[in-house]
């Protein structure tokens, strides 16, 4: 056989034993659709979702996306998963990704083993996952709702109403400050000389008194004696009765221009008691006043500190209660609490055990559910309105979260039962909203006991709770708030 003939077989041969090799490793090695099995789930969007995207469980890649197609408005995505990896009935499927700009990737819960395995012809159950559209979505609502609350706030207390009215009130107190000023400055020596006066007019009796009263002795004595002759000492006692007569002229008459004066509106006494003007913002300014701390006079500061044990967990919970209630009927509400959060964690293994029947070892996948609690500092501020006196609504903040609440009340107060409801965010650690109802009586001044149970909807977390506290009104805090408004 010739040299090209032997080299031309030997390459051929290559091929085929090349070729053989790259289908066994295609085949065996990197795994092909017979080692697979196949699902479909259908989305209503998968956008970032890309061709041979990986599936994973729990973080670890069981499988990847094999087509992407369009099926009746809505995403049908077919999945290309491990042989060894088994699926179950109650199994979902939602798109998430690696961080907020990661990878897109499809992310399954296997669900319980008790259920039974899936078909591959039953498409898996999907669920709707938060993308980052609509995330930016509601965080632009949000934006809008705070911005229409601060509009309100703005046009019910900084409107141009509200600005007159707040001008008006300091323009008030400023001329009234400066009339006082000007009042003291102006009558400053006219108040000097009416003292000066009134010192000479004394000094002038202290001086006198007893000569006249003795001089009078002596006339009562020699008052015939004096008819029949005229003696030096009469002349004498009627010239001091005539000097002393002219002092009280002079003083009457310094009396009768002061009052001329003050009755003709002179001087700053004279227009405050004639000037209709300054007697009408003078009765204003004290009239603004006068509302201002009837306001404050009428509001009431109530503090509540409270405790409460948790059965389920064996945790406690603390907190400190203020209340601000202009009026009767509705207040406002702000409660610091360092409170035992319940928390669910899901966790999944794959273990090996022998099948009764085959005997032989099998991968089973073990799922172990966790509760854990955080003690967590939270703050709470709500509005409540009272309704047919028996009745309060609220709502705002609860712990940190969106909510509100009802409650009734009797006994002038001292019975309240109510219910609350927050935190509706479908999260894994906690999947439902949060409901909790609380019953409290105050059975001596400001004691009171209370009973309830919290986490209602979320079977791993309920517990219930019993605790009690005190309540009362602090008149000294309504005192320094209202001080402090006032320095304002």
């Amino acid at each position: 056989m010739k040299i090209e003939t032997k080299v031309g077989v030997f390459f051929v041969g290559t091929l085929v034993v090349l070729g053989i090799l790259i289908f066994n490793a295609g085949k065996f090695s990197f795994g092909s659709d017979k080692d697979a099995e196949h699902f479909t789930v259908f989305f209503d969007q998968v956008a970032g979702l890309a061709v041979q995207a990986p599936v994973r469980v729990a973080g670890v890649k069981v499988g990847e996306v094999k087509t992407i197609t369009l099926d009746h408005g809505k995403a049908k995505v077919e999945l290309k998963l491990d042989k060894d990896f088994p699926v179950y009935r109650d199994a979902q499927a939602s798109l998430s990704s690696i961080g907020i700009l990661g990878e897109k990737y499809i992310d399954i819960t296997q669900g319980n083993y008790e259920k039974g395995l899936l078909n591959s012809s039953i498409p898996i159950p999907s669920r709707s996952g938060v993308s980052l559209d609509d995330l930016m979505v509601t965080l632009a609502d949000i934006s809008r709702d705070i911005k229409g609350v601060t509009g309100a706030l703005n046009n019910s207390i900084g409107g141009e109403e509200g600005r007159m009215k707040l001008d008006e009130i300091v323009d008030n107190i400023r001329v009234l400050t400066g009339e006082f000023r000007t009042l003291s400055q102006e009558n400053h020596a006219a108040i000097n000389h009416t003292l000066a006066n009134a010192e000479v007019l004394t000094g002038d009796l202290r001086e006198r008194m007893p000569r006249l009263a003795q001089q009078f002795e002596d006339l009562g004595k020699h008052l015939d004696a004096m008819v029949q002759e005229t003696r030096p000492e009469l002349r004498g006692t009627m010239q001091d009765v005539h000097k002393l007569a002219g002092s009280f002229q002079e003083t009457s008459a310094n009396l009768k221009n002061i009052t001329a004066k003050l009755n003709n509106g002179e001087g700053t006494i004279g227009k405050l008691l004639n000037d209709d003007a300054t007697i009408k913002k003078i009765n204003t300014a004290v009239d603004n006043v006068n509302e201002m701390l009837g306001g404050f006079k009428a509001m009431d500061m109530r503090l509540d500190m409270n405790a409460a044990r948790w059965t389920a967990r064996g945790d406690s919970q603390v907190g400190l209660g203020i209340e601000i209630a202009p009026r009767h009927d509705y207040w406002y509400a702000l409660d610091l609490s360092s409170t035992p959060d319940g928390k669910i964690a899901d966790t999944t293994r794959i273990v090996q055990s022998i099948d009764p029947t085959t005997g032989l070892p099998v991968n089973v996948l073990e799922k172990t559910r966790t509760v854990t609690s955080d003690q967590t500092f939270t703050v709470s501020a709500q509005f409540a309105k009272r309704f047919a006196e028996n009745w309060v609504l609220s709502a705002g903040l609860v712990e940190g979260k969106g909510g509100a609440g009802i409650e009734w009340r009797s006994f002038e107060d001292r019975f309240r039962m109510g219910a609350l409801a927050y935190d509706f965010t479908k999260r894994d650690d906690k999947p439902n909203p949060r409901y909790r109802v609380t019953a409290s009586y105050q059975f001596w001044k400001g004691i009171y006991f209370k009973v309830g149970g919290q986490d209602l909807a979320n079977k791993e977390l309920r517990t219930f709770f019993i605790g009690g506290g005190v309540r009362w009104k602090d008149e000294d805090l309504k005192k320094l708030v209202g001080l402090a408004s006032a320095a304002k």
